[in-house]
């Protein structure tokens, strides 16, 4: 284990918060931890994980850390990171949101020593109580900076040690990877819910695996997703007119009966998924 990053100081101890906390505390790190929910705390405090525990950044900074690891939604991270400049933090610093590029800007802005981070991981619940480092274990966790140094080194290894997979990548690549691959899908799913729920409530009572399963995400968190959709705006925005324009050609496909289209399209796609 590297000396440098032994003592880990997580600010929100919710699902990826705790789960995260859980996977380094079995690898021997020593865990410190901040939230301002005292539900939060005391679950945090009944886990015997954590050296340490304060509800305020004042306090948790009397820590004696080695790493700050954010892990809130993208709006409280943001404050926490102009919060942590204005105490002229030269600690480590790394996070776990979903977008990056606006985040990657602050911290440069802010002349903090932050390496921007992403473990594409979760469930649809959130909490410390629904915390698992299982969640981790296998997954993969972007790094967005271009830093060679010490620090970066020590990051990648610790998170290879709880079973992760690292990818480093540009931040305004990441942001227009995941606005396709996750913010997107999200996005729909929210809003087939919406659709279904404004033509006919009582449909929900029919539904069955598949809609079930299509629409899994859409039970996720709402201030992350709030978060992300207005941090990522430009992306989805670009990719709603996109499938709008998909969802024409469709639509057009099957008004005018044009089944070798359909037919084909479906057995395309249909291989693509297969593929995955």
């Amino acid at each position: 284990m590297s000396k440098i990053l032994k003592k880990i100081g997580i600010i929100g101890i919710g699902l990826i918060g705790g789960s995260f906390a859980k996977a380094f505390y079995k690898k021997g790190y020593e865990i410190y931890g901040l939230d301002f929910n005292s539900d939060t705390l005391l679950k945090a405090i009944e886990s015997d994980i954590f050296e340490g525990v304060a509800n305020s950044l004042d306090d948790f900074l009397t820590f004696d850390l080695d790493l700050i690891y954010i892990t809130t939604p993208v709006s409280s991270a943001k404050k926490i990171l102009t919060d942590l400049s204005a105490k002229n933090i030269t600690t480590p610093i790394t996070d776990a949101c979903s977008t990056k590029l606006s985040l990657v800007k602050l911290a440069k802005k802010l002349n903090l020593n932050f390496y921007g981070g992403h473990p594409i991981a979760g469930k649809e619940k959130s909490g410390f109580e629904y915390s698992d480092e299982s969640i981790l274990k296998g997954a993969y966790h972007f790094f967005t900076t271009d830093k060679e140094d010490e620090t970066i080194l020590a990051l990648k290894k610790m998170h290879e040690e709880i079973g992760m997979i690292i990818k480093v990548i540009d931040a305004k690549k990441h942001d227009e990877l995941f606005g396709l691959i996750s913010h997107f899908p999200h996005l729909i799913a929210f809003a087939l819910i919406d659709l279904v729920d404004i033509k006919n409530r009582d449909a929900f009572g029919f539904s069955g695996g598949g809609f079930k399963d299509f629409t899994r995400i859409a039970a996720s968190d709402p201030r992350m997703w709030t978060d992300i959709f207005l941090d990522n705006s430009e992306i989805i925005t670009l990719l709603i007119d996109e499938f709008i324009d998909i969802l024409h050609n469709w639509k057009n496909n099957i008004l005018y009966k044009k089944e070798d289209a359909i037919f084909q399209d479906i057995g395309l796609i249909s291989n693509i998924r297969r593929s995955l």
